[in-house]
């Protein structure tokens, strides 16, 4: 999924693989194995991803609607970050009321993984992340401390599901047609004109014979 993504995000911006990867200081044969799916990026280069498409990292993983967040400040000290994540994990289970043997049933870790992030300074890979982020019902962005907001809200999960029962060029087009609705919508709204403006876009958007929406 997080390959896809990664594809989709470059070429729905209309970037070519070596303008990525020269923002992103990496090598273009590593950002191609990070889109074919044969690479993981680290949790680092994953937060340098998310903030040059400027979208969560839930957005990236395929868990959340595309969202802005702001990692211009964000600094990962590894030692720093290692311990807050445990210390974020255990106030969550405490808030939630979730025991060490239920937090490792939910996750599938064993003895030792489930030991190392609650006592000891380990750093998540992509995939324990996306693990704990669903064991502890909070987003990725929450558990890396880039984001206050600790889950989606109903009405982005139903997007979030709407747009994946899309194929990629249905897509690529909800992709580039956001940034504009978002705009003319703002505008619809400060003229009182929404609910017009609301059915003439609903006209507009892909049949589900097109692989849209209703696909």
């Amino acid at each position: 999924m997080l390959g896809k993504q990664l594809k989709l995000l470059r070429e729905s911006r209309q970037k070519s693989q070596q303008e990525v990867c020269s923002a992103l200081n990496i090598e273009q044969s590593t950002l191609a194995n990070y889109e074919n799916g044969k690479r993981i990026p680290k949790i680092e280069i994953l937060i340098k991803i998310a903030e040059y498409y400027q979208c969560s990292v839930d957005f990236l993983l395929g868990i959340e609607k595309s969202g802005k967040t702001d990692y211009a400040n964000y600094q990962m000290d590894p030692p720093e970050f290692a311990l807050d994540f445990k210390m974020r994990l255990r106030d969550l289970m405490e808030e939630q009321k979730i025991s060490e043997e239920e937090f490792a049933k939910r996750t599938g870790f064993n003895y030792e993984e489930k030991d190392s992030y609650l006592y000891g300074n380990r750093i998540p890979s992509i995939e324990d992340l996306i693990k704990i982020a669903g064991a502890l019902n909070v987003s990725t962005d929450y558990l890396l401390d880039v984001s206050k907001r600790k889950r989606i809200s109903v009405e982005e999960e139903m997007l979030l599901q709407s747009f994946n029962r899309c194929d990629d060029e249905c897509k690529k087009y909800l992709l580039a047609k956001a940034g504009v609705l978002c705009v003319e919508g703002i505008s619809a709204v400060a003229a009182g004109e929404y609910g017009r403006y609301a059915d003439e876009e609903k006209k507009s958007r892909p049949s589900s014979g097109t692989g849209g929406i209703g696909a």
